[in-house]
């Protein structure tokens, strides 16, 4: 194994932990699961440093080791949708990786952040209309109960990661090249 993929597995082993860590640290937590914290940040930057290969591994690592540590298990699907789809989508933000290290804008990390976000929002919102439909009132369609829910954590985590992303970017643009 050459110098240089040890780099980038050490890079994204330490990447993931600090996922890990920064998930435990919440603005806030809603009553049926999901919170506000920067879980994304380090998901997003592994996507940019390397691709959205390494990114869709670094967010599927740290879905895996959340449904270790406290993770709720309903089923097999509902892990799929709420851990490995959820986290593994953020890394998807890395499609921009090329554009952005080839010619830096800021608008590039915004992209990353919402797709990466949004893909997070996709596998929670469908978990949520597939397995926790029970959580619904009554009279407001599940569908959008579990969209208003997942929205009201997840767009705040959103805007929170890109923010960061542009301060990290405007203090270390070096960071973003490999």
């Amino acid at each position: 194994m050459s110098r240089s993929s040890i780099k980038v597995i050490t890079e994204l082993a330490v990447f993931a932990a600090i996922a890990i860590v920064l998930d435990k640290i919440t603005l806030f937590t809603m009553p049926q699961g999901g919170s506000v914290s920067l879980v994304m940040l380090p998901i997003l930057l592994v996507a940019l440093r390397h691709g959205w290969r390494l990114g869709v591994l670094a967010g599927l690592i740290v879905g895996l080791v959340q449904l270790f540590f406290g993770g709720y298990f309903l089923n097999v699907f509902q892990v799929f949708l709420d851990y490995g789809l959820a986290y593994a989508g953020v890394g998807l933000g890395g499609a921009f990786a090329q554009a952005f290290t080839r010619k830096p804008k800021i608008s590039y990390l915004l992209g990353a952040s919402l797709l990466g976000g949004g893909c997070r929002l996709l596998g929670s919102f469908l978990a949520g209309v597939i397995f926790y439909a029970d959580y619904a009132p009554k009279g407001i369609p599940v569908w959008l109960y579990s969209l208003t829910y997942n929205a009201s954590y997840m767009i705040p985590s959103i805007v929170l990661c890109a923010s960061l992303l542009v301060v990290i970017y405007k203090a270390r643009p070096e960071f973003f090249r490999k």
